[in-house]
């Protein structure tokens, strides 16, 4: 029987998406083969790295910066010396694709037509989305034989939008969690196909809500794409009410420390570099 082809769009980032597409290639299952994969870079796409930048110094401290500066200096060092000495290299979308031989797809436009013809050239059953910064148009959601899947880190239809993390934590929920749904052009939404919660963390960060969220998601895609693979794919009905959220504005970020909350610690260096989950 021929395997399931999936086809991964993501961005570069050097925290947790490597880790969350290494556990995913690393533990797939026999009938999945991923066919390619399109690394996007991390801004919007009508945004620019400028806009990036300002919506988290609207939302972090000074001191905050200056420790996911030197987290990401860290990851870069390494990145550099990986490649220099020709081993692992854990901080990479990009290096986890190399590593394991899967063909990449770049583009600047997921939905421009060059790029879709690329993608229909590849005979793909299912789209998977994670954390891409570009929004899927029709033709790309009609694309996939059998579904585009994406993994969202937060409980949803709780949090749809941008910045999920910080907005568990801002709103004090009393869980985290990850959702898997098919796509439609409305953002976040969809049939819900996997979920799970946990308790929020004691003394949880936005970091670290990220690091537990998206370990839950590597383990959704693998469970995900076995359900595929089974035919077994089963709509679950939604419990959580409905929210949408922007990114955080200045006086939401004041806000967030008066509450006592942090974006990051350096505490958070054991989980966010770790290199796997």
């Amino acid at each position: 029987m021929k395997p399931i082809q999936v086809f991964i769009i993501s961005q570069e980032e050097p925290f947790y998406l490597p880790k969350v597409i290494r556990y995913l290639v690393e533990h797939l299952p026999q009938q999945i083969e991923i066919v390619g994969a399109t690394r996007l870079n991390p801004h919007r796409k009508n945004k620019t790295m400028k806009d990036w930048l300002l919506e988290r110094t609207a939302i972090y401290t000074y001191w905050e910066l200056f420790i996911t500066t030197c987290f990401f200096m860290y990851a870069k060092i390494l990145t550099k010396f990986t490649g220099l000495f020709g081993v692992t290299n854990f901080f990479s979308v990009k290096a986890v694709y190399n590593e394991f031989s899967i063909k990449v797809v770049q583009t600047e436009d997921i939905n421009s037509t060059a790029y879709l013809e690329q993608l229909r050239a590849l005979n793909i059953d299912v789209i998977l989305s994670i954390s891409p910064p570009q929004l899927f148009g029709k033709e790309l959601l009609n694309l996939p034989k059998i579904a585009c899947l994406n993994a969202h880190g937060t409980l949803l239809p709780k949090h749809r939008g941008v910045f999920g993390s910080w907005w568990m934590l801002f709103e004090n929920d009393s869980e985290i969690g990850t959702t898997i749904h098919t796509m439609e052009e409305k953002l976040d939404a969809g049939e819900i196909v996997w979920q799970k919660a946990i308790s929020t963390p004691k003394n949880a960060t936005q970091y670290s809500i990220a690091y537990h969220t998206k370990k839950i998601m590597a383990e959704g895609l693998v469970e995900t794409l076995t359900q595929v693979a089974n035919g077994k794919i089963i709509p679950i009905k939604p419990i959580y009410k409905t929210s949408y959220h922007k990114a955080p504005t200045k006086a939401q970020g004041i806000a967030f420390h008066q509450q006592g909350k942090r974006v990051v610690t350096w505490a958070n260096a054991k989980l966010t570099l770790a290199k796997r989950f």
